[in-house]
């Protein structure tokens, strides 16, 4: 009997957020759907996850085994023995403590590209809190702004790449992840907003549930004296326009990284510069956001491609 996605990511042991990312970016499976668009997921489906996540836990890529059929599958994972890739060396003793990074004003100042190296080592060794301490430095050293763009955008880039290369465990990436999601949350201490500050709604429509770059539009606009609202990720368009027109917002940003070229992703776009007033500004960023653009030719929208951009178009915003 076909179950929900939560009982498919319980018996499968994979969390749905890949289940879906494996389903729409891989076409590694088509669940049916409910009269309320539920995804539903056959015998036969959870099968096919469990299967896929024993191939790709053995080293194989998803890409690479997504579109075989179940039998196919079953063969693989019989006869399958683990693919060599580069498996970071944990600590002897994981259990024994790892110091932390510490810092204070007179710690030597270092290159951007080694606080993203200290930092990714750091998440190696599951040292939480050394991932924050290299960000803390870097903040103190470079600023928001230099931490933000020199720093924070070359990590989240270079985590991507190690871990489709197996340089990276996923629970390394997520360590990182977590404090990264952390800081940029987090307001600069001593950090204040204008009385009169522009306000800006950021969040990610409804099927997009990547949030690192919603958050790095957040705090970006935080460290240029916007006031920020944030509402997180895989939103319908309806309750962010409803959130901007009650806050009275100067502008909405949404950001877009996955998937490109998607019609429905187009016809969210649009609805959103329909439920919005004419004088209300849309940004759209993100790394899918250039498929859209060319899609969207003759709608009200400020298309951006970097966060130097993004500067651009909220120093614009605020003139």
């Amino acid at each position: 009997m076909p179950c929900p996605i939560q009982l498919a990511s319980k018996l499968s042991g994979l969390s749905q957020h890949v289940i879906r990312i494996w389903e729409r970016r891989y076409s590694a499976l088509s669940p049916s759907r409910t009269g309320t668009n539920r995804r539903m997921y056959c015998e036969e489906a959870v099968k096919r996850l469990k299967l896929l996540k024993t191939l790709t836990e053995n080293g194989h890529r998803i890409g690479g085994v997504a579109r075989l059929s179940t039998a196919e599958l079953e063969d693989l994972a019989q006869g399958t023995v683990p693919v060599a890739r580069p498996v970071p060396t944990l600590p002897a003793d994981p259990t024994a403590p790892v110091p932390a990074y510490s810092i204070s004003p007179q710690s030597p100042p270092m290159e951007p590209a080694q606080y993203v190296d200290n930092a990714i080592s750091a998440s190696k060794r599951y040292d939480c809190e050394g991932v924050r301490q290299v960000l803390l430095q870097a903040r103190m050293q470079l600023g928001q702004r230099g931490m933000l763009h020199q720093v924070i955008c070359p990590l989240i880039i270079e985590m991507g790449n190690s871990w489709q290369q197996g340089a990276l465990r996923p629970s390394h990436e997520h360590i990182a992840t977590a404090i990264i999601r952390e800081m940029l949350l987090t307001p600069v201490p001593g950090s204040q907003t204008p009385l009169n500050a522009p306000e800006l709604v950021v969040a990610t429509p409804a099927g997009e549930v990547h949030e690192l770059g919603a958050l790095l539009v957040a705090a970006s606009a935080r460290d240029l004296g916007w006031y920020v609202t944030y509402l997180g990720p895989n939103l319908p368009v309806e309750e962010i326009a409803a959130c901007a027109i009650a806050r009275h917002a100067t502008a909405v940003a949404l950001s877009l990284v996955y998937p490109e070229g998607c019609s429905i992703i187009v016809e969210k776009l649009r609805r959103m510069r329909e439920l919005l007033p004419t004088a209300m500004r849309l940004i759209v960023g993100g790394r899918a956001a250039a498929s859209y653009r060319a899609e969207l030719p003759d709608i009200a929208v400020q298309w951006v491609s970097c966060l130097h951009g993004l500067d651009e178009a909220l120093c614009k915003n605020q003139a």
